[in-house]
């Protein structure tokens, strides 16, 4: 009987959860009011590395928040791509539909880092990226290289945005990272921070906030080459793990990290609800 009631009382959380697997078996997460259709993991992942939680008292807004988990030795692949082959490790979604790169596009979201985080630095443990679909490629430590154009990255005690800005030729890219800092880590463990920011194609320039407050201005075009699209991934991404492992002499530490209130649009008061207080939760 106990058996019977436990399952009872799973499915209608799982099914109100919004969760779900594709034709192909990967999965996924449905979103409302956040400009997204779903979030997919094109990977794979065990199951403790991602578990979507009904809790309103530590959500950062409505019922629902996410929680991801990445331990040593979590690398995945696809058919086009193999982190355990290209020295990384990660559990991360990614959002459709994409974005064409005009006009404005702007991206909020909260996070939260567990109370025993560590920074894996000169390991990079990426929390958010604004990828390219067809955009420019080359190699980075000698592997293969498909460059984002925004990656919010922890590293060396704090929280930065990382802009890529890439020339050369679109075959042979050179990226150069241009970090902005956003807040200390340390100030990010079981508090929820509100990040958002607008790439704005038709301006040339690149805006971000931090809990409602103006952090970063870049007078620069978000672009070099033109992408066909471009699309938000969240999650924990860990890139050169090599690094970590060398340094320390050990295995890359577990890293816990919450997300909630995920969203996009054109402009910032579509996806910030510390400067647009009327936004509904995302659930």
């Amino acid at each position: 009987m106990k058996k019977l009631l436990i399952i009872f009382l799973l499915i209608p959380t799982f099914a109100i959860s919004g969760t779900f697997k594709d034709e192909d078996g990967k999965f996924g997460l449905k979103t409302k009011r956040s400009g997204f259709k779903f979030h997919l993991n094109f990977m794979d992942h065990n199951d403790y590395n991602f578990q979507y939680i009904k809790d309103k008292t530590k959500a950062r807004a409505g019922k629902y928040f996410q929680r991801f988990e990445l331990r040593d030795g979590d690398c995945f692949g696809d058919n086009n791509w193999s982190d355990c082959d290209t020295n990384r490790e990660r559990v991360e979604f990614s959002t459709r539909p994409r974005q064409i790169p005009k006009g404005k596009q702007c991206y909020g979201y909260s996070l939260m880092l567990s109370k025993d985080f560590i920074d894996t630095y000169p390991t990079n443990t990426s929390l958010g990226q604004v990828h390219q679909y067809g955009g420019p490629t080359g190699t980075a430590g000698g592997l293969a290289s498909f460059p984002p154009l925004i990656q919010i990255d922890a590293r060396q005690g704090y929280l930065f945005l990382n802009w890529h800005d890439l020339s050369g030729s679109a075959t042979n890219v050179i990226d150069e990272s241009r970090y902005h800092r956003l807040k200390l880590l340390k100030d990010m463990k079981e508090v929820w921070t509100d990040i958002s920011f607008c790439l704005d194609f038709k301006n040339k320039r690149m805006d971000a906030w931090v809990d409602g407050i103006k952090k970063v201005e870049i007078l620069k075009s978000p672009i070099f080459f033109k992408p066909e699209g471009i699309y938000f991934k969240h999650g924990i991404y860990r890139s050169f793990i090599s690094k970590y492992k060398e340094r320390n002499r050990g295995k890359m530490p577990t890293q816990i990290v919450f997300y909630d209130e995920i969203r996009r649009g054109k402009s910032i008061e579509k996806v910030d609800a510390n400067i647009n207080p009327k936004l509904k939760p995302v659930d």
